[in-house]
This record gives C-alpha cells, structure tokens and sequence, in this order.
C-alpha cells in the first residue's frame, strides 16, 4: 500500500512500521569474508541452505572499509531480498575484520540493518566452526594469507596470520611474490633460469617491465594470482619453483608444530586445513612431508564451506 496508508494501519493497531513487516519465520545469515572473495548463505532456522552468493573481497585491510561495506551492503540485500531483516540472524566473519578497531567498526555497520541479531568476528572463526566444531584442534588457512588458530577448551589462540607484510611463508601471496621474484632474477641474470619465466608470460604476456606496473597497481591479491605458476612449473619439473614450494609448506608446517606444543602429545591432535592451496596436493603432500612428527596429528581437509560454519554460529544467536 502507499506509504500514507502504512502509518494510518500502524496508528490504528498502535504498532510501529517495522512490527508490520515482522515474519513469523527465522532466517539464519552467514557471511564469510575471504581474501578474494565473499561467501554468504541464507538458511532456516533448520540450517537448511535457501540462496547462495558469492562477490568480490570485503577485507577492510586490503580495499579499505568503506567500500568493504559497499560490498556487504549490497550482498546482504541481494541475499535477502523480500525477507524482513528484523528475522535474520547473522553471523559475519571477515578477513581483516578484527584489525585495529575493525571490529567495532563493522559491529557499526551491522547494527544499522536492525537484524534480529547478528555478531561480527575474524573468518577464522567460519572455520573453526565448520571444521572442528566444539573439539579441540587447530585450524590452519592456506590462502592467499597465512594462518593458524588453536581451539582448546573454546578458547581460541592465534599463530602467525598477521598479514602480508609479516608473515614469513606458506600462503598464496607467499608463493606468488617468490615465482615473481625468481621470475626477475632469471631475467636479470641474478639468479638461475627457471620455468617460471614462461609459467608467468602465461599468465600476463605483457614482459617484465609491464609486470612491474602490474603488479604495484594490483597489490596483494595481484601477486597471490601468480601462485599458480608455481605449480605448474613443479609439474614440470622445475627445481626454483619446487623449492619455492617446499621452503613455504616448510613454514605452514612450522606453525602447526608450534600450534601442537599447547596439546598433549599422548592424543593425536585433529589439524583441519583450509583455503585455495589444499586444492593443490603437490601442496599438501609437501605439508605432510615437512611435519617432522606427523604420527601426532590427523589432518584433513576442510570438506564443507566456510561459509556454513558461518550460518552454525548465525543459527547459535537464536539461542542467546
């Protein structure tokens, strides 16, 4: 009905406009804010999945926050599109969401859709959530960043995840500014000729000196899309480039093993791996490999969605 007419029903049935457009379904929002990319599934109070939708990256660090929200806001409509969100509960775990004073920042921006409730934390938690449930464990991403979490007790400690201009190995962006750099030491005649140089020329044809501008324009996510030259050329294989990839599963490796020092040793510790690179084996198998006791762990591989650990922790908020 026209708008005059909404505030004459609310005045005769003494209710506010919001209470008119109240359901009597509960919806669970999950969101999960990755490196390149934003998953968000719309679900039931069941759990049971209704939409799915996926854009570009919400990292606050990486594209700053007010376009991070520009993102969120326009998903989170398209995602709940003719659903009131004072029936939706949400759960958001961004990348980069908890640096400095992001999380209230966010917590800011979520309030302002009056959703029957919602919380805003790291992504970590999205798999955390989804991998391990309410069991002791670590979590490890390899993505295009790096990083570990321990569960022990629902107590979370973080190792290593402290962004690209930090950490020392094992993610995407790690990779790719290694290949780059053996991709200039071939053509400089610094260092030894390697596959990669073609493996790269694939990738952007446009030569070194347009690389160079390339990749300063792109940042971040510009230098982890040249990880997968790496793999290639191991495939081939070209030893730069493989021990390109065994120096950073080395380092992932590392930081488990540092991660596994807060458990007893007499368990076998429950190691759940996420993220782009465990899509690679030669990766993985790399990982295992450079574990010096691996008898102590049982990795797997997230086999689920982030993102659905996300609507676990949404659907957790109709309880509180």
């Amino acid at each position: 009905p026209p708008i005059e007419t909404l505030f004459n029903i609310s005045e005769l049935f003494k209710i506010s406009i919001d209470d008119l457009f109240k359901s009597d379904s509960i919806y669970c929002l999950g969101i999960d804010g990755g490196g390149t990319k934003t998953a968000l599934a719309l679900a039931d109070k069941d759990g049971k999945i209704l939409r799915h939708l996926k854009v570009g990256s919400c990292n606050p660090v990486d594209i700053g926050f007010e376009p991070a929200t520009t993102v969120l806001k326009d998903a989170i409509y398209e995602i709940c599109k003719g659903i009131p969100f004072s029936s939706v509960y949400v759960f958001a775990g961004i990348s980069g969401g908890t640096t400095a004073d992001m999380k209230e920042k966010f917590h800011n921006f979520f309030s302002g859709f009056n959703f029957a409730g919602f919380e805003n934390d790291t992504d970590n938690r999205n798999i955390i959530t989804a991998g391990l449930g309410n069991n002791d464990g670590i979590t490890l991403i390899l993505g295009t960043g790096i990083c570990a979490f321990i569960q022990k007790n629902n107590e979370h400690t973080k190792v290593a995840g402290w962004g690209y201009f930090i950490d020392s190995g094992g993610s995407g962006y790690n990779l790719g500014r290694d290949a780059l750099n053996a991709y200039f030491c071939a053509f400089d005649s610094s260092g030894e000729k390697t596959l990669l140089t073609e493996e790269i020329d694939k990738l952007y044809p446009g030569g070194p000196h347009k690389l160079i501008g390339h990749i300063y324009n792109g940042g971040k996510t510009t230098v982890a899309s040249f990880a997968p030259a790496v793999f290639e050329a191991v495939k081939k294989g070209d030893k730069v480039a493989e021990e390109i990839l065994k120096r950073n599963m080395r380092h992932a490796a590392h930081i488990v093993e540092v991660a596994a020092k807060k458990f007893n040793s007499n368990k076998k510790i429950p190691v759940i791996l996420a993220g782009g690179l465990t899509n690679q084996a030669s990766a993985v198998d790399l990982f295992k490999e450079a574990l010096s006791e691996i008898e102590k762990f049982e990795i797997e591989i997230l086999s689920t969605d982030p993102v659905y650990g996300a609507v676990m922790l949404a659907k957790q908020l109709i309880k509180s």
